[in-house]
């Protein structure tokens, strides 16, 4: 039974590639790529500046702690 669920999963993955694939090399499939691309840079930004922040932070308060000390 799991083989036939694999086999399924394999042939939904080829489909949802070459839909993909199709999409991709059209010019509205162009437009959404360079959409995600932009997107998912932004989000990479954000969310480097948010580990650094939190870095920061973090920093910020073991020099407090031992200062206190």
């Amino acid at each position: 039974m799991a083989n036939g669920n694999s086999f399924f999963a394999f042939l939904a993955g080829i489909a949802t590639g070459a839909v993909l694939l199709h999409l991709a090399r059209t010019e509205k499939g162009e437009e959404i790529v360079d959409d995600l691309k932009e997107k998912g840079t932004e989000a990479f930004e954000n969310g480097r500046a948010a580990v650094l922040n939190g870095l920061d932070k973090l920093e910020d308060a073991l020099s407090s702690d031992k200062n206190a000390d």
